[in-house]
């Protein structure tokens, strides 16, 4: 078992998860019984489930912020437990109604099992236009299950890329401890020719293990602090592990399409080091 998997640590990290993936659960559940708005089910173009997917990031929180706390890697039966707790919440915001809904005066739980109403449901789902919201498709019958399922994988994908997003973090092995960010900068341009010839500088200098001249040099020589008019961006991030001091730094450079920045593949520069680093630019 290595320093940085400490069961009884990813017990308490698993128990942080379950505990606000239930109450993620619960809480979209009241809203849709006492609201009939069930914010879980937006979605775009009816196949991009938005809604349940910021559920399921939400259902996982608990799992990122016991995984900082307790400086535990998402590993093992933890990713397991992120995926299924994710998932969980699909189940418990139908629950709610299920336990709480009373039809001419007799609860639904005293009618029909869960299993029961959640078939009903499904099959009885319909689907408006936020835009014309008085133009429905009308019950979906068996095209329910799909729409349920699409809804299902909404809710795990919220819990895996909890997973993704904390194994991004960089973590100390011989500290067991996430390190902590002490310096972000980034530089926008449009001249891509440019930009090139200051990674090839950038991974020079990194490459001589001078790291301040090259955090200097992304500072001082590449494009502008505003991003407004430019689509390529270099990012520069600093940090240190409070345990052992030791730093890390990256540099990565990105584009902006389809209204979110994506990483242009091979620019990364990621490394450790005992030099210590700059704090503030």
């Amino acid at each position: 078992m290595t320093q940085f998997v400490q069961p009884n640590r990813q017990l308490f990290v698993s128990i942080a998860g379950i505990t606000t993936a239930v109450l993620t659960g619960i809480v979209l559940g009241l809203i849709e019984v006492y609201t009939g708005y069930a914010i879980y089910s937006f979605t775009f173009w009816f196949i991009v489930p938005v809604g349940s997917f910021l559920a399921g990031l939400g259902s996982a929180a608990g799992f990122y912020y016991g995984a900082k706390y307790f400086q535990q890697k998402p590993i093992g039966g933890v990713f397991l437990n992120m995926v299924i707790a994710s998932t969980s919440a699909f189940f418990i915001v139908h629950y709610v109604p299920y336990f709480l809904l009373e039809i001419n005066g007799v609860r639904v739980k005293e009618a029909v099992t869960f299993w029961q109403y959640l078939d009903i449901d499904i099959r009885n789902t319909s689907l408006s236009f936020i835009r014309s919201p008085n133009t429905s498709t009308g019950e979906l019958g068996i095209w329910g299950y799909l729409y349920a399922f699409i809804q299902l994988l909404g809710f795990s994908f919220g819990g895996i890329c909890v997973f993704f997003l904390l194994n991004q973090i960089p973590f100390c092995k011989k500290c067991s401890r996430y390190l902590k960010k002490i310096y972000q900068k980034d530089k926008f341009t449009s001249d891509g020719d440019s930009l090139i010839e200051s990674l090839q500088n950038i991974q020079s200098l990194i490459g001589n293990n001078e790291f301040d001249k090259a955090i200097n040099f992304h500072a001082e020589n590449i494009g502008v602090n505003e991003k407004p008019g430019h689509h390529l961006r270099a990012r520069i991030t600093t940090r240190v592990c409070p345990g052992c001091s030791i730093n890390h730094l990256n540099f990565v450079i990105s584009k902006f399409e389809k209204d979110s920045w994506s990483d242009v593949k091979g620019s990364e520069i990621s490394i450790f080091t005992n030099q210590p680093l700059i704090t503030n630019r």
